[in-house]
């Protein structure tokens, strides 16, 4: 299986306070370059829908090795390594100028059914190609994230336009940002973020309010929950570790 490259300047308006790289701006990086190759290999979001299907989402991790900042052009290299059982396993790998790799990804995509909502094995939608497993940039372990019980801090959001996709729900970056904006203020100003692990849940659509909590774990390290306001139900949980700036 082929593996696709593509280019990418880090602007301004995607960096933070301290002019690195915002995660959600690189996880908008990994989803663009995914879906370009996904297109060439004939399975992209238009040729998914035409079938009455889609891509999601369903686990993401990325770990940053060394800080992306402002005026960098990142190499974003990403191939399709396997399936294990409902998922479509994809990893990315991102290089600086210098050719050293600066951060990784790996991500887990359900092929799911617009009308019963529901997800497809991998066998029935997508050719042998994709089914050889590939070297892994990083593993993604197997058990769910915890839930969240006696969270320490808690924001609360509305959905907007701007949070949804073109699947009509929330997507992925809106997550991972509602989850940092929970942290607390002197790790924002101290640390940069290392790694991120999210599992995506549930579906959630414009107008619903959600509340994001934290809990600590070690000393640099968050578990946070996405929590629709409504139902109580998580639509994500996400595991962040810091490293200080």
């Amino acid at each position: 299986m082929e593996v696709r490259r593509e280019s990418f300047s880090v602007h301004s308006y995607e960096v933070d306070a301290f002019g690195i790289l915002a995660i959600p701006a690189l996880a908008g990086y990994l989803q663009e370059v995914a879906g370009n190759h996904a297109a060439a290999l004939g399975v992209g979001m238009p040729a998914l829908m035409a079938r009455g299907l889609t891509w999601v989402l369903a686990r993401q991790r990325v770990e940053i090795e060394r800080p992306l900042v402002l005026g960098d052009v990142l190499e974003i290299a990403t191939w399709p390594s396997g399936v294990d059982r409902l998922a479509a396993l994809r990893d990315f790998e991102v290089r600086r100028q210098d050719g050293e790799v600066a951060a990784r990804a790996a991500t887990w995509w359900l092929v799911l059914d617009l009308k019963t909502r529901r997800p497809l094995r991998p066998s029935q939608v997508l050719d042998p190609r994709f089914h050889a497993e590939l070297p892994h940039a990083l593993p993604m372990p197997s058990a769910k994230l915890p839930e969240l019980t006696s969270p320490e801090a808690e924001k609360r959001f509305q959905i907007r336009y701007q949070d949804i996709d073109v699947n009509l729900h929330v997507t992925n970056a809106s997550y991972v940002a509602w989850a940092l904006e929970s942290v607390p203020q002197e790790t924002w100003h101290g640390a940069r973020l290392a790694s991120m692990e999210a599992h995506y849940l549930v579906e959630c659509r414009y107008g619903s309010k959600i509340l994001s909590r934290l809990s600590r774990q070690g000393e640099e390290g968050f578990l946070h929950a996405i929590v629709r306001e409504e139902d109580g139900k998580d639509l994500a949980r996400l595991r962040t570790a810091w490293v200080r700036r």
